[in-house]
Order: structure tokens, then C-alpha cells, then sequence
């Protein structure tokens, strides 16, 4: 009874953890389909205000200011919003049923493994799956991330194009989000419905920055709000920021084809010890257990695994060239 007992600890802890994941992406939907409501009731309030500026006939009705109660839903929607814009789940592109099912996966085998090892064991294999898992979305971000840098000159050239046959940089920018493919035409989608708020282009602009944590969306933010507040030609700053941009992609490409010998040989250093132990845990696991159920065995292990992920760390610093 003494050893099941920390394996029906960790399941409640980890049914607890699941189940707020759970609630967690409710919540994150329901927000999202309240924030749409409210962008749409908010944008119906404007188009009666312009026409009760028109129109100096007033209207009846009650005494209650619709821009009230939409003003306290957006600040009882903006908590969920500080923290999807904290974890940055919006840039991850990766579904809820996917992350559940990934959770749940990762259930499963921490309950095995603290099932035969015991609880010290189950909580090793959760911290090796939450080390993965963050490992995993960092990769997934930083090529989501280079996608979009390697779309933005096309689209700031569209933007370029369609303000030189005279139209403003707002209704340019609208126009050229339409066809946009993804990661960015995600990304601009967004914009473009926050200006149906508030019609800075510059603040949004600068809110997707925060999002993603790419400085080329903050040097546009600028762009903008220069372009809003001083004038002048917009679409030969913006002509010169797409120049810049493909110019240090070029160089960047020409250093990873130089570093690749040196990035190679990190993955190899970094992923060998792994492969070899996860090799003689599956093919002679009687050994392994005998280590593990001693107590210098056990320290070793964890010492083993702390110098690996230091290693794994100090590996990526020196073949992580900016």
C-alpha cells in the first residue's frame, strides 16, 4: 500500500494540472468569442454615434451608456489577455485538442514510470517531459518566427505599392492583409481587427511586437506613428525597411551555411548520452533498476541528468550565433 501511495499522489497532481489546462483553453475560447462580440457591438455603438452626429435629432431610449458595459466585459476579458499575452500561446500555433492529447500522453507515462520507480522516478520523467515540451515549442516558435521574417518584405512591398498609387498607410495596410498566408496573415488578421477599435495603427502594430518579440514589428510600430503624427512619404521608409530585412536574411542564411559543421556536432554531443540511456533503460532494464533502486545509483543518475541538461544548455549558447 506504501508504494502505490506516491503514484496516486502524483495522478491526483497531475489530474489537477490537467484539468486546469482544461479550463484554461475554455476560458481562452469563450474570451475569444467575447472579444469578437464586443469588437462587433463596440464598432455597431460607433456607427450610431456617427450617425447621431449627423443627425442632431435626438434619439429615445434609456439613459444607459452602451460604451459602459462594453468598456467593463473588455476589462473583465483583458486578465485572460495579459496571460495569453505572458505565455504567448497565440504564436505557438498549436491547437487545444493537440495540447490536451500531448498532456495526456504525458500523463500516462509519468504514471508508468512512477508505477515502477516510485515517486522520485515519476517525478524525474515529468521534468524531462516539461524540459521537452518547452524545448519543443522554443524550436516551434523560432521557425514560425523565420517564416514570418521571410514573408514581410513581400507584404510591406504590397504595402509600398498600393500607397504610391494613393491611398492612405492605414487602408494600404488593410488592403494588403487579405492575402497574406500564414504565419503572418495570421498575425496581421489581428491587427487589422484591433483597428476596427481603436485606429492606431502604430499601437497595434506595437501589441503584435509584444506577441511575437520580433523588433522588426516595432521598427514598422514606429514607422506608423511617425507617418500618423508628422506625415511624409511613408512608402519609401517602408520600401527601405523591406531592403533592410531581406539584406539581413541574406547574411543570416550565409552564416548558418558557414556554422553548420558546428551545429551539427552539438546535436550529436547534446542528444548521444540520451539516446544511450534511453538504449540500455529499454534493452536491459533490470540493470537500470538495480542502479536505480540503490542510493549512490540514484544520486549518480541525477547528477548524470543535471550535467546533461548544463551541457545540452552551455552547447546551444556556443552554436546559437546572432
Amino acid at each position: 500500500m506504501t508504494t502505490l501511495a506516491p503514484a496516486i499522489l502524483i495522478l491526483a497532481a497531475l489530474a489537477c494540472i490537467l484539468l486546469a489546462l482544461a479550463l484554461w483553453l475554455f476560458a481562452r475560447a469563450r474570451s475569444g468569442d467575447t472579444r469578437k462580440a464586443l469588437q462587433d457591438n463596440l464598432q455597431r455603438n460607433l456607427d450610431i454615434q456617427r450617425e447621431m452626429q449627423a443627425s442632431p435629432l435626438p434619439m429615445p431610449g434609456s439613459s444607459i451608456d452602451p460604451g459602459v458595459a462594453v468598456g467593463a466585459r473588455l476589462q473583465e476579458s483583458s486578465v485572460w489577455q495579459r496571460l495569453e499575452d505572458f505565455v504567448g500561446y497565440e504564436a505557438w500555433g498549436i491547437a487545444p485538442r493537440t495540447l490536451l492529447l500531448l498532456g495526456c500522453i504525458g500523463l500516462t507515462l509519468t504514471v508508468l514510470a512512477a508505477s515502477h520507480g516510485g515517486l522520485a522516478m515519476g517525478a524525474a520523467v515529468l521534468l524531462v517531459l516539461v524540459l521537452l515540451s518547452c524545448f519543443g515549442i522554443a524550436m516551434r516558435l523560432n521557425r514560425r518566427r523565420a517564416k514570418m521574417l521571410s514573408q514581410l518584405p513581400a507584404f510591406l512591398d504590397n504595402v509600398v505599392r498600393l500607397i504610391s498609387i494613393g491611398n492612405s498607410p492605414h487602408a494600404s495596410f488593410q488592403l494588403a492583409c487579405n492575402n497574406v498566408p500564414e504565419p503572418l496573415g495570421g498575425a496581421l488578421q489581428h491587427v487589422s481587427a484591433s483597428l476596427n477599435i481603436s485606429p492606431d495603427l502604430g499601437q497595434a502594430m506595437g501589441q503584435l511586437e509584444r506577441m511575437w518579440g520580433l523588433p522588426e514589428f516595432g521598427l514598422l510600430a514606429a514607422v506608423f506613428r511617425m507617418s500618423t503624427r508628422y506625415g511624409g512619404r511613408a512608402d519609401l521608409v517602408l520600401e527601405r525597411v523591406s531592403a533592410y530585412i531581406r539584406d539581413r536574411q541574406s547574411a543570416e542564411r550565409e552564416l548558418h551555411a558557414l556554422s553548420t559543421e558546428v551545429r551539427l556536432s552539438a546535436w550529436v554531443l547534446a542528444l548521444l548520452p540520451i539516446v544511450v540511456g534511453t538504449l540500455i533503460m529499454v534493452l536491459n532494464e533490470g540493470y537500470f533498476m538495480r542502479m536505480w533502486n540503490d542510493s549512490t545509483g540514484q544520486k549518480l543518475i541525477f547528477v548524470a541528468g543535471g550535467l546533461q541538461v548544463a551541457g545540452s544548455f552551455l552547447l546551444y549558447r556556443l552554436a546559437r550565433l546572432k
